[in-house]
């Protein structure tokens, strides 16, 4: 009987405990119900406002630059020093990267235009704004940016900044593209040597092995792999 009756109180504790909870809460609701009402309709307002620029201005923004796009990467393509200049400034009829990097600059479209137009300088021997674009080059497509942290470090070890070019191949390698990883692994391999860094190259060569093996055999690394064995047990 005692035991009964002391779940009993105990259970009309945990009912009064429970109302004077629905009370407080109900008391907080009516006291600050406007504040309330007017912050879950400033984030509908938010929500909807969102969505809606979305809709009826950046997708259609993003569908004119990727329209635009199609020519300057044709002239790109040609190669020639007049072409590239095309590419990257336009003309009397089309957009160059530049422009669309500019005018679309809220779209995922314009981040690829400053790849190009990078890729474009650097091939017109301009290393200065080459490296300007790859670098504003932000991590939206994976397979370009990894590319352009390559071409990067290129242009460092091509101006003798060994400790830059390192650093960003070192970016560079951290894809699992099959066709980029084992060339940027082996561009790494290959500077930790420049650098005398022998026990890296050698774990840089077997990175190669281990994850594209295929491309190891035609890349012919084994022959890396033996050269950096007998260097880093020196």
């Amino acid at each position: 009987m005692a035991n009964t009756e002391k779940l009993g109180v105990k259970k009309d504790a945990q009912e009064q405990e429970l109302e004077n909870t629905v009370e407080k809460t109900t008391n907080f609701f009516q006291k600050y119900q406007n504040i309330i009402y007017g912050v879950l309709i400033g984030i509908i307002v938010v929500v909807g406002l969102v969505i809606a620029i979305n809709r009826f201005y950046i997708v259609p923004q993003n569908e004119k630059a990727s329209a635009a796009m199609a020519q300057p990467i044709e002239y790109f393509l040609r190669g020639d020093s007049a072409s590239l200049m095309i590419a990257l400034e336009g003309n009397d009829e089309i957009d160059g990267f530049l422009a669309i990097a500019d005018d679309y600059s809220i779209t995922r479209t314009a981040n690829t235009a400053k790849y190009y137009a990078g890729l474009s300088y650097l091939h017109l021997g301009d290393k200065e704004n080459a490296l300007e674009y790859l670098k504003s080059f932000k991590k939206k497509e994976d397979i370009h940016w990894y590319h352009a942290q390559s071409v990067i470090g290129d242009i460092y070890l091509d101006m003798n900044d060994e400790d830059e070019a390192l650093k960003y191949y070192k970016k560079s390698a951290e894809t699992k593209d099959p066709y980029y990883g084992p060339t940027h692994l082996f561009k790494l391999g290959m500077m930790y040597e420049i650098k005398g860094d022998w026990k890296n190259a050698l774990e840089t060569y077997q990175k190669i092995e281990k994850d594209f093996y295929d491309q190891y055999t035609k890349m012919g690394v084994d022959k890396f792999i033996e050269r950096a064995k007998i260097n880093a047990a020196k």
